[in-house]
């Protein structure tokens, strides 16, 4: 499995985790991460500076990643479900450290490498605190099968969370629906969603922060891009209406990360907790 068929974004955050310290992140750094970090730094930061509330890509993925840590910490979860967990080194943080079941879904080749690496990069001891804790799976989350196999695998949790991290945004609105939905029938009114959703309100500040948003991804994935944002918080808060879901409410920035709550995003982490009586 070569590095070049991991997604740029996989690379990226996986460096911008190392960077900013997070525990077991540096066994998922590549040199590719490295050069298209510091790409952007160099090429597209400048708003960063010419607006002082705007958040640098580096603080708005430190923001992003404390407040979904910040969730699940709250939730004390005893089984948590990431979708396109990429990278990322919570699940072998959550799983090592904190004992909880969890369980990565990707594409899958980015599931072998992950596996891959954690196999020849992480130390024996901490992989064998891992070993009966942390899976990796591929599955197609806008499958037909996505929601029947969350159900049977978070089955038995009495606690379960789902969790996903700068996902969401590159489904179409329809395709991000049929998530949100599975997830909510497969949690039964139990745990709790966690996910970044984008709104574009705000004033300039907010805007501002999108452009420097965008083009940071643009520039990752070549030219790819994210897709629809919604056009409001309210619109947001309709989506897990819609889904089935009874609350809904974005994590509080100045609790997960109070150094960072001055920052403006377009950006917000949100959770989604319990199952109306009847879902569509």
């Amino acid at each position: 499995m070569s590095h070049s068929e991991i997604a740029p974004t996989a690379h990226y955050t996986a460096y911008a985790w190392h960077r900013l310290g997070f525990p077991h992140a540096e066994h998922f750094v590549t040199a590719k991460g490295r050069r298209l970090f510091w790409s952007f730094r160099a090429a597209g930061e400048w708003l960063a500076v010419v607006h002082p509330t705007v958040p640098s890509m580096l603080q708005y993925l430190e923001l992003r990643h404390r407040c979904i840590e910040h969730a699940l910490d709250q939730a004390n979860p005893d089984r948590v479900v990431e979708i396109g967990a990429g990278l990322s080194r919570r699940g072998l943080t959550w799983a090592a450290d904190r004992g909880v079941d969890y369980v990565e879904i990707d594409l899958p080749h980015m599931v072998e490498a992950k596996q891959k690496m954690i196999a020849e990069r992480v130390p024996a001891a901490v992989r064998s605190r891992a070993r009966d804790r942390l899976r990796h799976e591929a599955v197609d989350v806008t499958g037909p099968n996505f929601e029947a196999w969350l159900e049977k695998t978070l089955g038995g949790a009495s606690r379960p969370l789902v969790v996903s991290e700068g996902v969401l945004g590159y489904f179409e609105l329809a395709e991000r629906e049929r998530v949100a939905r599975a997830v909510a029938r497969a949690l039964g009114g139990r745990g709790s969603f966690v996910c970044d959703l984008r709104s574009k309100e705000g004033g300039r500040s907010v805007a501002a922060a999108a452009k420097l948003l965008r083009s940071g991804i643009w520039l990752v994935t070549r030219g790819r891009g994210a897709r629809e944002d919604f056009p409001s918080r309210a619109a947001i808060a309709s989506y897990f209406e819609q889904a089935g879901f009874v609350r809904s409410a974005p994590i509080a920035a100045e609790q997960a990360a109070p150094h960072l709550a001055k920052l403006r995003t377009p950006a917000r982490v949100w959770q989604a907790n319990g199952l109306a009586a009847a879902t569509p």
